[in-house]
């Protein structure tokens, strides 16, 4: 192996480990929530609650940076590990446009758009109901 070549793989394996090790800082930052915990429906589900009662809070009070953290969080646990409570194609429909609107609310408050983000909300809760029903359903055909 000639100086450039051990020269060009020593430069490639420091940038390999540096990599790593700020991958694994990065990783340690994340918060952990009650989604990143396995068979934790219950405390996703009652955090969702918590983030869809702030952001009514939020929509009345016109508070727009907690209406778009709020909107932010419910986006996240939904595609947290632990949501995926059914696996019909119906329940990922659902996921699909919960996550939707909470992208929506998300804009919404970041514009100021007092009306579209009270929609997105209306629409929001419309698809938790909607979700809900379809679960209690296929769990009581099962």
């Amino acid at each position: 192996m000639t100086s450039k070549t051990r020269r060009s793989t020593g430069w490639l394996m420091a940038s390999l480990v540096i990599t790593v090790s700020l991958v694994g800082v990065a990783a340690s930052r994340r918060p952990v929530t009650a989604a990143d915990q396995p068979n934790q429906l219950p405390q996703v589900m009652r955090l969702k609650l918590d983030y869809a009662q702030a952001v009514l809070s939020a929509l009345v009070t016109e508070d727009y940076p907690a209406l778009e953290r709020s909107a932010t969080e419910l986006g996240a646990l939904t595609k947290s590990a632990s949501w995926g409570v059914l696996k019909t194609p119906e329940y990922r429909r659902h996921s699909a446009d919960f996550l939707r609107e909470t992208d929506n609310l998300s804009a919404a408050a970041r514009a100021g758009d007092l009306a579209g983000a009270t929609f997105d909300y209306a629409s929001m809760t419309l698809r938790c109901v909607q979700c809900h029903r379809h679960v209690k359903g296929t769990r009581a055909a099962d």
